[in-house]
């Protein structure tokens, strides 16, 4: 079979030679030349249009007057913000010390011993147990009177008893005199006072006075109590008691030099307020929140915001 023949297709292309050729001369000549700011770097322009938009600010006329009056303003306003920032602090309080409450001055190293010497007495001792000790004591040291009484004896047993109670009155007053707080050192006071804490904010004495907090729907149904057994010593209420009267002791008794007191000092500070945080998000600012702040005089700045110690 012979090869098909092509169809002619000359006409249809397109032909740009010609094309050029039919356009005028002029509009030829310079299709074909080139342009000036091709034959150069093509920053050139660009540096020129950035060096336009870069007008030279010229400086205007400063007034004196309103520059001091920009500045006495500004002084104004930095002096009210430190007035504001002191008065924000003395609302807070201090993060140390507590606010003067009967319960917080007896605490104190120095503090009164009019309320404690009534119960209170050195070596562990109780009241009690020293007047049962006493009496035990003039019992078993008293004279007997003899069987079979001799004529003539009576007066000298009686001279004996006399002096027997005088003796032993002399030794009681000794033995007070020496169990006596006026006699007792710092960790003695601090020792009472932990005890003191202990039954004053206990939860085995204040269960019975302070309501408990509300309880939520899950937990109404549940009727479970528990009953302490002992004195109670882990409450976040006692701790934060015990620690504010470690606390006062410390603060009384600091040194500018003493840096072991100081980091004991910040240590007990930063547990106080993990404590307060912590009861006063547990309690929801309830009663038992209220009978510590009350009692022990505590401040804002205690648990609220971080603590810096000088």
């Amino acid at each position: 079979m012979p090869p098909r023949a092509l169809p002619a297709v000359v006409s249809s292309v397109f032909n740009l030679t010609s094309l050029l050729q039919s356009l005028p001369a002029a509009s030829r000549n310079h299709a074909f030349t080139k342009c000036s700011t091709c034959l150069f770097s093509t920053t050139a322009p660009l540096d020129a249009k950035r060096a336009k938009k870069r007008k030279v600010r010229k400086h205007k006329h400063i007034d004196p007057y309103r520059v001091a009056q920009a500045r006495q303003r500004k002084s104004a306003n930095l002096a009210r913000q430190k007035v504001l920032e002191e008065e924000r602090k003395l609302a807070l309080g201090d993060p140390i010390r507590s606010r003067p409450t009967p319960f917080v001055n007896s605490l104190r190293a120095r503090g009164p011993l009019q309320t404690l010497k009534g119960d209170h007495l050195n070596y562990f001792l109780k009241k009690d147990d020293v007047d049962k000790s006493l009496e035990y004591s003039r019992w078993l040291t008293e004279p007997l009177p003899q069987e079979s009484p001799v004529p003539g004896h009576a007066e000298e047993f009686q001279k004996k008893i006399q002096e027997h109670a005088a003796s032993h009155e002399n030794a009681s007053k000794a033995l007070l005199a020496i169990a006596d707080l006026e006699n007792s050192s710092s960790k003695d006071r601090l020792r009472i006072n932990i005890q003191r804490c202990i039954e004053e904010f206990g939860r085995h004495n204040t269960d019975s006075t302070i309501p408990p907090k509300p309880q939520s729907l899950h937990a109404q149904g549940s009727s479970t109590v528990k009953r302490r057994v002992g004195s109670d010593t882990g409450s976040p209420e006692v701790q934060i008691a015990i620690m504010t009267a470690k606390i006062n002791v410390l603060a009384d008794n600091l040194h500018h030099n003493d840096k072991n007191n100081k980091r004991g000092l910040r240590l007990l500070v930063h547990k106080r307020q993990k404590l307060m945080a912590y009861l006063r998000r547990q309690d929801r600012g309830g009663p038992r929140w209220q009978n510590v702040v009350d009692k022990l005089g505590l401040n804002d700045a205690m648990w609220k915001g971080e603590i810096s110690l000088p």
